[in-house]
């Protein structure tokens, strides 16, 4: 009988050393559920990811935990005092950009690209009053050659970019036209 009570006691105890965690994250922003953030409780390996309703559930939270971190992309990392059901409001982490180039590879700001870029105002080109983007572009750009290839009107003038070419790739210039 000894024997039964002791097994009793010491499940009891086992049991005891964790507990279930549930919660909601939502966005300070538009006060929707943040779907897909992350769950962390601080110091250990458990985790989830919130669901579409943004609601988590950490099944086996040691009771020696206290703080729960909560991060996503976008957003500020918020850290939690552990409860029995918690409810996180994420601030946004918005931050102002420089200027932002798109080049070949991906996007870079303007101090840390290394290639030559140019930007010619509309103002510039209606002043010109030109029939064909290419025919506006002679004399604007550094390093750029505007070569009429016939005398037919309205056909395109050809463009090169520093010198007659590349052993690998084009010559061919990327236009990228805002508004």
């Amino acid at each position: 009988m000894l024997l039964l009570a002791c097994l009793f006691v010491g499940i009891g105890l086992v049991t005891a050393q964790t507990q279930k965690v549930t919660g909601v994250v939502i966005s300070e922003e538009d006060g929707q559920p943040v779907i897909g953030a992350s769950v962390l409780v601080k110091g250990t390996q458990i985790g989830a990811i919130t669901g579409v309703d943004g609601d988590f559930t950490l099944p086996n939270v040691p009771s020696s935990a206290k703080t729960l971190v909560i991060s996503f992309v976008g957003m500020q990392t918020q850290e939690v005092v552990i409860r029995p059901h918690v409810k996180v409001t994420m601030k946004s982490d918005s931050k102002l950009l420089d200027e932002v180039m798109v080049v070949a590879y991906g996007g870079a700001t303007k101090r840390s690209f290394t290639g030559s870029a140019t930007e010619i105002k509309g103002d510039k080109i209606s002043l010109k009053n030109p029939t064909e983007l290419s025919k506006a572009l002679n004399g604007e750009v550094a390093g750029v050659q505007v070569m009429s290839t016939s005398g037919q009107p309205g056909t395109n003038a050809s463009i090169r970019i520093r010198g007659l070419g590349s052993a690998y790739s084009s010559r061919a210039p990327l236009y990228v036209v805002d508004g």
